[in-house]
């Protein structure tokens, strides 16, 4: 190679060289620039996520800060306002009006705003992109709230999901479980725009009010090992928990086809799961309602009348903990402010969005003994 030939070879490299650096420049230049945006846009808009869950997963505080039209804005109140109205003259059942809220109260803090995710706008957060109307029509509360309203119905069985799962089948959220969030103060907001709405008890993820039933005999015997016959599977159980079992059938008339309890099963190897307690013989679960299915009216409500039932009687029962409606709870610990005990991960174990993982199908019931 003479020395032209090396010139233009190290130039040609140089050259590479240079672009090379010019594009990773601009790769850092980009990223800063969207790193920026992204900060800024959620500074600005903290306010309209930002709650104090009602049956949620967060302890934030809430632009509406009691949940009450009266500490409302008046473009909250009078979105508020159209959303029910909407619903009644749709015949919306309550329940949905109470979801729509709830819904619009995550997806925008009942504003409606000309931004979003990608084209996502309005009350509802809707995308032109994805069929919901021009940009026109989705910022228009009334027919943002129509929309809403048809798609919700569309969906089967509907009225017997938890709150954040109707509303998640609509909406298809990155963050499913954020509505649960609304429950509380999507109920009260209700209850002040439509004087003539009311939510049923068993609507609003809550105790329902102290223990009902008599109490059980406290536990006396000795501490042992899983020792003790399992009627519900055949394996064994501690004597806690074995006791625990007849004070469950004593009290609510049988632990499997009876009026408040469906079925139960304690013992199980849980191979999944090695630490679990179904296979030391110290928990069981409790099914209102068909297993797989979200729990809902009756069955939801005698599952919160055994869960309260556990909770009034944790020290006589020897129970560790309770995990109900997404929820948690262990003994000697107070509620929090997101409601009933604390919400329920699945340990990165289970999906605590099924009806199954998030214990919404079942009650399950952990004994120290």
């Amino acid at each position: 190679m003479n020395s032209l030939e090396f010139a233009g070879v190290a130039l040609r490299r140089g050259a590479v060289r240079l672009a090379v650096v010019g594009l990773v420049l601009a790769l850092i230049g980009l990223v800063g620039l969207i790193a920026f945006h992204t900060v800024l846009w959620i500074s600005s808009n903290a306010g309209h996520f930002a709650n104090r869950a009602g049956c949620g997963v967060s302890d934030e505080i809430s632009p509406l800060t009691g949940g009450t039209a009266s500490e409302a804005t008046a473009e909250q109140r009078t979105n508020a306002a159209i959303i029910v109205k909407v619903g009644r003259q749709m015949q919306v059942p309550v329940r949905g009006q109470w979801i729509a809220l709830a819904t619009a109260m995550q997806e925008s803090g009942l504003r409606n705003i000309n931004y979003g995710d990608r084209d996502s706008l309005g009350l509802f957060q809707q995308r032109p992109s994805q069929g919901w109307g021009s940009p026109a029509q989705v910022t228009d509360p009334t027919y943002a709230a129509v929309q809403f309203y048809r798609r919700l119905l569309a969906v089967p069985g509907w009225t017997e999901m938890p709150l954040w799962r109707a509303a998640q089948t609509v909406q298809r959220s990155a963050f499913p479980t954020a509505y649960s969030k609304w429950e509380q103060h999507a109920a009260k907001l209700l209850a002040d725009v439509d004087g003539e709405a009311s939510l049923a008890t068993t609507d609003v993820c809550a105790p329902r009010g102290g223990a009902r039933g008599p109490a059980p005999a406290p536990y006396s015997g000795p501490s042992s090992g899983c020792v003790n016959d399992d009627p519900t599977s055949g394996g064994c159980l501690t004597g806690a928990t074995r006791h625990a079992l007849d004070e469950v059938n004593r009290v609510f008339g049988g632990y499997r086809g009876g009026s408040l309890i469906r079925a139960t099963g304690c013992w199980d190897p849980h191979q999944w799961n090695p630490s679990s307690d179904h296979p030391k013989g110290r928990a069981c679960d409790f099914f209102p309602g068909t297993a797989g299915r979200f729990a809902a009216g009756d069955e939801l409500e005698a599952g919160w009348q055994l869960a309260d039932w556990f909770r009034t009687h944790a020290d006589p029962l020897e129970v560790s903990y309770v995990i109900w409606q997404g929820r948690i709870w262990t003994a000697g610990s107070a509620d929090t402010a997101t409601g009933w005990g604390r919400p329920y991960t699945g340990g990165g174990v289970y999906d605590p969005e099924e009806a199954t993982g998030g214990h919404f199908d079942h009650l399950h019931v952990s004994f120290r003994q």
